[in-house]
């Protein structure tokens, strides 16, 4: 490694000359440019780069910058040093920021169940249905931008940041490069790195935008252009990839992509005057789980060309006198906002929207608060995107501008489950938005499987920010096979049908926790489809009233790190009417104990995830379901058994097969332990206990009174389209080893 002809030029200028020369140029300081080459996950190599310039004392006057180049690069024309980003970078939770999962405390209760539980989302405008422009909207880093950027949130010119700074995108409409160096500066960076089909594009000066590194991933001839005289260009792109390298259809489709830019690149390298690659080949734009590595070779980058940067450093401060120091931009504690500006919102109606976010307009509020509020609002589902602009009016003084891209009022949305229980699912959901009645969503999902069911759900909010109601209502059908078990052997197989309708008015207090009062009726039918020496079938119907308190402060769906999950729920059942036949033949009397009669329920469950390490979480639950008459065999007594409940009364334990134990009572505990390798895998290992069938046994039930035990081992992935799990099952009671598959989000009764 050595350093380039022209600062040993001005070094040797400087010998050569001595004080005077010093006096003469000292207005004429060379200006130094940086450039910041896109990459993705690579990118963050840069920080080494930065830390470098930083430690040699080189002051930098000019940035330009592609995707996390682009990123990279803002933070440091703003002011942040080489070594506060590389905390703030090491303090990122990418799995979130880089997904469009945000944490589910920020939705309203009315929205956690069906939250991320589609792999597409395809919005219907104009009367047809468009697919969207990428698959990540990624809301969780807008909002991390507007923390980042919240210092400058009045700048509009590029050129006023503390060092003068452009990024480059691509407009999707003509494949041309766009130099951004004014507007919102939080729309250029994110439109820089809207990797296509990846990152949806994004909304610019009247443009679409996509990444830039499309057509120009690293932009030394815009910082020359600026004024550069010395250009320090950080490269991390690897080139377009050898034959034997393109192993998918993405790699292929993204190499033809890259091929304009790869061609141009070579010219831009030619005009570094410090052209720094770094040795990431190992790693691609996604290897974000390799972070640490990345910056690692970075920070080694940087220590190697740190001699130089220092000599430089040296010889211009020896030459003209030492520079004028960055500050970083004062922050101002609270922004007073003088008003809301909502002229991109067309869809949510205003009392709705300004109840959600809960800022008053003529008070104060800090970055935390301002973010906080987004969330609420984004919480309630109408938005893709969400985020907010602040436009300077004064000192401390500010219009908050929401920028939002809104979902459409009607949207279709796509997922798939496969489970050892339900077998194959295709599950296709219909929402229309305000269709009926403002604010409200009306919900069609179907499950085509061999084991179909269907949901319609409508839910209208109204009340007041004090009192948060909501009237939710629902239809839903079930049909399922299902086997028969006595001592944990399957005995025949059944067909179940249920449909139910439910009504009920809702109080969610703070998106964490709910009242609810409400009345169900339900219909259940049980055909036998394969021999065995009693068969059962028939009908019975209820009324059921209830009340149901719900807390929810898990942070997401699936793989909670954190946070409680609690259900009780006290009720009645009246009103039954049988229709049951032994064998073929009509069957009265209670010989099978199946008394009509009115009973009480109560159903209670509790889930505690607690974070023991950065990798390593705790999750304890229990539960208990007791049925306060014994006579309930078949119809309303609990099936026990499954790693997750897929249908009606269903309990899940790990250790037997799904519905193995049909009980009148239970209590269950379990403990879960799980390791994440990444941020998608994982392996678990789960223990639970159940006691059953306490409060009387039932005749012919041959697990009466026992003690059972349960242990799962589980091996999975959350993948794009839902989590993918391999479990295997064993019990102490059974003696039998089982394995379990799931795949994706389930269609059952309950969403928890």
């Amino acid at each position: 490694m050595s350093a380039p002809l022209r600062p040993w030029l001005l070094y040797t200028l400087f010998l050569l000359s001595g004080p005077l020369y010093v006096s003469a140029q000292a207005g004429n300081r060379p200006k130094i440019g940086l450039t910041l080459s896109g990459g993705g996950a690579k990118g963050l190599a840069h920080i080494g780069i930065l830390k470098a310039l930083d430690s040699a004392g080189l002051r930098v006057d000019y940035v330009t910058g592609t995707s996390m180049g682009a990123i990279m690069g803002s933070l440091y024309a703003i002011g942040y040093s080489g070594d506060s980003i590389y905390q703030i970078v090491k303090s990122m939770n990418w799995n979130v920021l880089l997904s469009n999962k945000s944490s589910l405390n920020a939705f309203i209760m009315e929205e956690k169940a069906e939250y991320g539980r589609y792999a597409l989302e395809i919005p219907m405008e104009k009367g047809k249905f468009k697919m969207p422009s990428g698959v990540l909207e990624a809301e969780e880093l807008w909002l991390k931008f507007n923390e980042l950027y919240s210092p400058v949130y009045g700048v509009r010119d590029f050129n006023q940041l503390q060092r003068p700074f452009k990024c480059i995108a691509t407009d999707l409409a003509t494949g041309e490069a766009v130099v951004m160096d004014k507007g919102d500066l939080i729309s250029a960076v994110r439109s820089s790195m809207a990797i296509p089909s990846v990152f949806t594009a994004v909304p610019y000066e009247g443009k679409k935008l996509v990444d830039g590194g499309l057509i120009r991933n690293f932009p030394v001839s815009d910082v020359r252009k600026m004024g550069a005289d010395i250009v320090i260009g950080s490269n991390v792109a690897s080139g377009l990839l050898s034959a034997e390298k393109l192993t998918s259809p993405l790699q292929v489709l993204m190499q033809i992509a890259f091929y304009k830019e790869a061609g141009l690149s070579s010219e831009e390298i030619a005009l570094c005057d410090y052209y720094i690659n770094h040795p990431v080949g190992a790693y691609t734009s996604a290897s974000f789980a390799s972070s640490d590595s990345i910056i690692a070779i970075g920070l080694e980058m940087g220590r190697q060309y740190y001699p130089a940067f220092k000599k430089l450093a040296d010889s211009l401060n020896a030459i003209y006198g030492p520079p004028e120091k960055i500050s970083f931009p004062s922050v101002d504690d609270k922004v007073f906002i003088r008003k809301i500006i909502t002229d991109s919102i067309r869809v949510i109606s205003q009392p709705f929207l300004r109840r959600m976010m809960g800022i008053k307009e003529g008070h104060a509020y800090n970055t935390r608060e301002l973010e906080d509020a987004i969330r609420q609002v984004y919480g309630t589902r109408y938005f893709s995107r969400l985020y907010y602009q602040l436009d300077s009016v004064g000192y401390r003084i500010a219009d908050m501008r929401l920028k939002a891209e809104e979902y459409a009022p009607i949207t279709a949305k796509l997922a798939i489950n496969y489970n050892t229980l339900t077998n194959i699912m295709l599950i296709a959901n219909l929402s229309l938005r305000d269709v009926f009645g403002k604010p409200s969503i009306l919900s069609l999902t179907a499950g085509l499987s061999e084991n179909p069911r269907m949901r319609l759900e409508y839910t209208r909010i109204f009340g007041t920010k004090k009192v948060p109601l909501a009237w939710v209502s629902e239809g839903y059908l079930e049909r399922q096979e299902f086997s028969y078990y006595n001592d944990y052997k399957v005995l025949g197989q059944y067909r179940g049908f249920s449909t139910y309708a439910d009504t009920r008015l809702q109080l969610a207090y703070k998106r964490r926790q709910s009242y609810a009062a409400g009345v169900h009726w339900e219909r259940v039918d049980v055909k036998p489809l394969s021999g065995q020496l009693l068969q059962l079938s028939g009908n019975n119907n209820y009324f059921q009233g209830y009340l149901r308190y719900e807390y929810n402060s898990h942070d997401r769906l699936f793989l909670p790190r954190k946070g409680t999950y609690a259900l009780f729920e006290p009720s009645v059942l009246v009103s039954q009417s049988r229709n049951i036949k032994l064998n073929g033949q009509p069957l009265t009397g209670d010989s099978l104990n199946v008394l009509r009669g009115d009973f009480f329920r109560t159903r209670f469950q509790i889930e505690k995830v607690v974070p023991v390490s950065r990798r390593n979480y705790l999750t304890l639950q229990a539960e208990s379901a007791i049925n306060f008459n014994t006579n309930q065999v078949v119809f309303n007594d609990f099936a026990v058994g499954g790693m997750v409940p897929m249908m009606r009364n269903q309990v899940s334990f790990a250790g037997i097969s799904d519905l193995a134990i049909r009980t009148n009572s239970l209590l269950k505990g379990a403990l879960n332990w799980r390791y994440q390798f990444t941020g998608s895998t994982y392996a678990a290992a789960t223990f639970n206990l159940m006691y059953h069938s306490f409060l009387k046994a039932e005749e012919g039930n041959a697990y009466t009174r026992h003690l059972l035990n349960g242990y799962a081992i589980t091996l999975g992935f959350d993948s794009v389209i839902g989590p993918l799990e391999f479990s295997f099952m064993y019990s102490g009671n059974s003696g039998i080893l089982k394995n379990y598959v799931n795949l994706g989000y389930r269609f059952s009764r309950g969403a928890f």
